[in-house]
């Protein structure tokens, strides 16, 4: 979506889809650090005229990245459910290689080949690293940003890595041009707004030709912003789960546990009521009547222990009660005592249902299958069958593609910054379960 400011500031949104970000130059070169490696020494930006310096709030109050973390944290099933589908994503990890031609079927054929500069660039950035982290920030925000780092002569990219999507904040848009021409890293977003101190990193345009805006800057790092695209949303998209949060759902699900430790907490579990006919007292005890408050006490208190030793425990398992009964004055025959066990409603498994129906809505906000958690939260605990888990996998890999070509999308401006071979392409390895008549369980695919 074209983002445009008039010069007062306002914004309007054009009917183009595509996203607007483009290399600022205002700004003087400053180095940005990369989850926790060479954030260097602080740098205070220069404020623009046009208040480019100031940022882009994520959410009313700028911590919309934090609180949902906060809050997913809290829940047993959403924090592993989006790292299941990061995984997922990521699969057996980036590799590189050619199309040699197409088979009848008209699919692309694969081909891993050799090359010595880009396998010392995966080494050197660690691109099983790149690839994960990226995946993590797009499944739990639908935003990443990886960052190139260029070498000392400008001429190639040396780095790609991941910035931490929670730290990342954009400068508010040019007023002039509508576009997003920095980012602020700052860890510590939740305690101040101020970019008093902060560095900022070049925020490149992905459809306007990266490649010259790289080697055109005098720059060494900068961002290149990938998303998973959200309806009326600009500088920062909104993932899809996040529907969960709003209709009250993952609350309902972090409630439940809630309420159950308190209910086992503070309920007094009582698994029998033992009903004592007055007239046992006086036919067990002649003197009863004669009796003090105090020692009828102690007497009670005697037959419930007693009672107590009989029933419970394992040692009261397979154990017979004997009731006795009493003939009263007028001939009435009753029962000296009865026993009755009590309805344990934690047994019973309250409120299960209940959470089986959050966890529902949980996975499917995500739209991940049940079966690949391995097992449906609720009181049937069922994992699904093998076939159920080959298919909602196979399917989930092959609907993935969008996702898994954003994380990928980087490193085509790395091949050609640095001058690797133009048919380099580069694929992730999914794995995609077969069945046993195949002659074996997992073919690895390329895609």
């Amino acid at each position: 979506m074209t983002v445009i400011a008039n010069s007062s500031g306002t914004m309007f949104f054009g009917s183009n889809s595509r996203s607007v970000f483009k290399t600022g130059s205002a700004l003087s070169a400053a180095n940005a650090g990369s989850k926790g490696r060479d954030m260097g020494t602080p740098t205070v930006p220069t404020k623009k005229a046009d208040g480019g310096g100031d940022i882009e709030k994520w959410g009313d109050d700028n911590k919309f990245p934090q609180n949902v973390r906060e809050e997913a944290e809290k829940n047993t099933i959403l924090p592993a459910v989006l790292e299941r589908r990061a995984a997922l994503w990521h699969a057996g990890g980036i590799t590189y290689g050619e199309i040699t031609g197409y088979d009848d079927a008209g699919n692309e054929i694969f081909q891993r080949t050799k090359d010595t500069a880009i396998d010392e660039f995966f080494r050197k950035t660690n691109i099983l690293r790149y690839g994960y982290e990226s995946f993590m920030d797009l499944s739990w925000f639908a935003n990443s940003f990886p960052e190139f780092v260029k070498s000392r002569d400008g001429s190639q990219i040396v780095r790609l890595t991941s910035q931490e999507a929670t730290f990342s904040r954009y400068s508010k848009a040019n007023p002039t041009s509508g576009i997003f021409e920095r980012l602020y890293i700052n860890g510590n977003w939740d305690k101040s707004d101020s970019i008093d101190g902060l560095k900022s990193v070049s925020v490149l345009d992905p459809y306007d030709d990266p490649v010259a805006q790289i080697l055109e800057s005098g720059e060494d790092k900068f961002i290149y912003p990938i998303s998973i695209p959200s309806p009326d949303k600009c500088a920062y998209q909104l993932a899809s789960w996040n529907s969960v949060r709003r209709s009250g759902w993952l609350e309902v699900a972090q409630a439940i546990p809630e309420f159950k430790k308190q209910l086992f907490k503070n309920q007094l579990t009582i698994k029998y009521i033992v009903s004592v006919h007055s007239a046992y007292w006086v036919w067990k005890y002649k003197d009863w009547d004669e009796k003090s408050e105090d020692q009828r006490k102690l007497i009670i208190g005697d037959e419930l222990e007693t009672f107590d030793k009989v029933m419970a425990g394992t040692d009261g398992a397979g154990k017979s009660i004997l009731t006795t009964t009493i003939t009263l004055d007028s001939g009435e025959t009753i029962a000296a005592f009865k026993v009755e066990a009590v309805d344990d409603k934690l047994q019973s498994g309250i409120y299960v249902e209940d959470s089986q129906e959050a966890s529902s809505h949980i996975l499917t906000a995500v739209g991940l299958a049940p079966v690949l958690m391995g097992i449906t939260p609720g009181k049937s605990m069922g994992a699904g069958s093998g076939s159920d888990a080959r298919v909602h996998f196979n399917n989930f890999i092959s609907t993935s593609k969008f996702q898994q070509e954003l994380v990928l999308e980087p490193l085509y401006t790395v091949r050609d910054v640095n001058g690797w071979n133009p048919n380099t392409v580069f694929r992730i390895q999914n794995p995609l379960i077969m069945t046993l008549d195949k002659g074996k369980q997992v073919q690895q695919e390329t895609s």
